[in-house]
C-alpha cells in the first residue's frame, strides 16, 4: 500500500469540529479502501473495519436500530472499546446495504463525536436500481479517482523526481535534460496507468506483461459489478460498453450504433448513464460559455473519457506507440492526450462530483474547439492539449477575442513557459504552457 493525496483532505475531515459521516465515492479498484486503512492505521487508536461483502457483517445491518445499541454489538462483535474521538469505524461495500446507507444518519444525529466513514464502488447505480437515496444533509461526500503521476512516483520510490516537480517554480527555467528525464517517467507512468493494483505490480516487477493480468481482473470486475444492478435485457449493452469505450476516448459520443455496434440510441444513452455513474467513463459537455459559470450544452455531443489510460493501452493495444513517440499529443490521434488531462483534472475535484467541459463554437461553417474549460479563482480557463507553436492555436485565440478573458494554459510535452502572444486581431494574452507531469499543480501555477 502507498500513501494517495486525498489522506490530506481525510485528516481535514478527522479534525473538524463539526463532521459529518464521510462517504467515499470512486470507481471499483482505485483504492478507496486501502487508503482509508492508512488513514486509520496512522491517526487513531481504535479502527473497526466492517466490510458488507461478508455476511456476518451485514447481519450488523438486518434492521435500523437505535446508534448507541449497534455500536454495543459493533463492539462485542469485534471486540474493541470504541470510543467517539480516537475510534474510526470504516463500512466497506456499504452499497450491498440500504439498511447501512440510512443508518448513517443517526450515526450524525445521535453520535456526532464517532468518526465514521462508508465507502462504495457503485452507490448511484444501487440507489437508482432499488430506489433509495442515501440521507440528504446528513453525509459528506468524496471521491477518489485512478493514481496520479505524483502518487505514482510516490509508489515507485522516485522521491527525488517527486519533490523536483512539486517545488519547481514557473519563473525558473528548467534543464532540457531534466525535462526529458521527467517526461520518459510520465511516459511510463501512461502506459501503466493508475488503478493502484497495476501500480503496485509494477512497482514489484518492472514488467507489462505482469500487469496484464490485474488489467484484465479489473474489467471482468466492472462487467460482473455493473451487471448486478441491470436487468437481463440491459445488460449486453453495458457489458459492449465496458469493452469497447475505450477505443472513443476523447472522440464525439454518438449513441446510436456506437462502435458499430447496430444498438439503438435510447439503449446505448441508458448503458452510458449505468457506467458513468459507476464512475468507469466520464462525458465532458460543451459549452459556449466564455465567462462564468460554465453552461453546458446538453444538445450538443460530449466527449467521451474512460477510467484510466493503463486500461485503455491494455485494451486499445497502444503501448508501441507510447512508447516510441515523444510527442504525447501526436499519439493516437492527440486522443490519449486528451484522455490523461482529462483523468488528472478529474482527480483533483476530491470534494464534489464535477463534469468536464470543452468549449465548442460553431459559425459560417468554421469551428472552434477547445479541449477543456475550467473555473479558477472567479476566472474561466481555456485548456489547451496540443503541441506546436503557440501561434497556431487558432481555437484558443477566437475564444480569447470573443471573451474578456487575457489568460489561457496548454499542456503539451515541451517545457514549461509563459508568453504574451497577440490574436491575429491583436488582443494580447498570456499563455501559460505547462508539460503534462506539473498537471497536478495547475491552480497553484496559475496563482503564481
Amino acid at each position: 500500500m502507498f500513501q494517495r493525496t486525498i489522506n490530506k483532505f481525510f485528516i481535514e475531515w478527522k479534525n473538524r469540529k463539526k463532521r459529518k459521516p464521510l462517504v467515499v465515492r470512486g470507481a471499483r479498484q482505485v483504492g478507496k479502501t486501502s487508503a482509508v486503512n492508512l488513514f486509520a492505521e496512522d491517526s487513531f487508536k481504535t479502527y473497526i473495519y466492517i466490510n458488507l461483502e461478508l455476511e456476518d457483517n451485514l447481519a450488523l445491518f438486518s434492521r435500523i436500530i437505535p446508534v448507541r445499541e449497534l455500536v454495543q454489538i459493533i463492539q462485542l462483535k469485534f471486540n474493541k472499546k470504541i470510543i467517539p474521538g480516537t475510534t474510526l469505524i470504516f463500512i466497506d461495500e456499504v452499497q450491498n446495504s440500504s439498511i447501512a446507507m440510512s443508518q448513517l444518519r443517526y450515526f450524525y444525529e445521535e453520535m456526532p463525536d464517532l468518526h465514521v466513514v462508508a465507502a462504495g464502488s457503485l452507490l448511484e447505480v444501487k440507489m437508482k436500481s432499488e430506489g433509495f437515496s442515501f440521507p440528504v444533509g446528513r453525509v459528506e461526500y468524496c471521491y477518489m479517482y485512478p493514481v496520479t503521476f505524483e502518487e505514482y512516483l510516490s509508489a515507485l520510490g522516485e522521491t527525488e523526481t517527486l519533490h523536483y516537480i512539486n517545488s519547481v517554480k514557473p519563473e525558473k527555467k528548467m534543464p532540457a535534460e531534466i525535462h526529458d528525464m521527467i517526461m520518459k517517467k510520465f511516459h511510463e507512468y501512461l502506459l501503466v496507468g493508475g488503478m493502484p493494483e497495476a501500480v503496485a505490480r509494477y512497482a514489484e516487477t518492472k514488467s507489462l506483461i505482469d500487469v496484464d493480468p490485474v488489467y484484465e481482473s479489473i474489467l471482468t470486475g466492472f462487467k460482473d459489478d455493473v451487471l448486478k444492478y441491470a436487468t437481463i435485457a440491459k445488460s449486453k449493452y453495458i457489458q459492449y460498453l465496458v469493452e469497447h469505450a475505450s477505443k472513443y476516448i476523447g472522440l464525439p459520443v454518438k449513441y446510436e450504433n456506437f462502435g458499430g455496434s447496430g444498438f439503438r440510441s435510447r439503449e446505448m444513452s441508458e448503458a452510458f448513464d449505468v457506467l458513468e455513474k459507476a464512475m468507469v467513463i466520464s462525458r465532458v459537455y460543451a459549452s459556449a460559455s466564455k465567462q462564468l459559470p460554465i453552461i453546458n450544452n446538453l444538445k450538443k455531443t460530449p466527449k467521451l473519457l474512460y477510467l484510466d489510460t493503463g486500461l485503455v493501452n491494455y485494451q486499445v493495444g497502444l503501448r508501441t506507440e507510447v512508447m516510441n513517440i515523444q510527442d504525447i499529443n501526436a499519439i493516437y490521434h492527440g486522443q490519449l492526450s486528451e484522455q490523461i488531462v482529462g483523468q488528472g483534472l478529474l482527480s483533483q475535484a476530491i470534494r464534489k462530483n464535477i463534469n468536464l467541459s470543452y468549449w465548442y463554437r460553431e459559425q459560417k461553417g468554421s469551428i472552434s474547439e477547445i479541449d477543456y474549460l475550467i473555473s479558477s479563482h472567479n476566472r474561466l480557463i481555456p485548456v489547451e492539449v496540443k503541441s506546436g507553436k503557440a501561434g497556431t492555436l487558432r481555437s484558443l485565440h477566437n475564444f480569447i477575442d470573443q471573451s474578456r478573458n487575457n489568460f489561457a494554459v496548454r499542456i503539451y510535452s515541451g517545457l514549461m513557459g509563459i508568453e504574451k502572444i497577440r490574436t491575429p486581431n491583436k488582443k494580447q494574452f498570456t499563455l501559460f504552457s505547462l508539460p503534462f507531469y506539473l498537471l497536478h499543480r495547475i491552480e497553484e501555477m496559475m496563482d503564481a
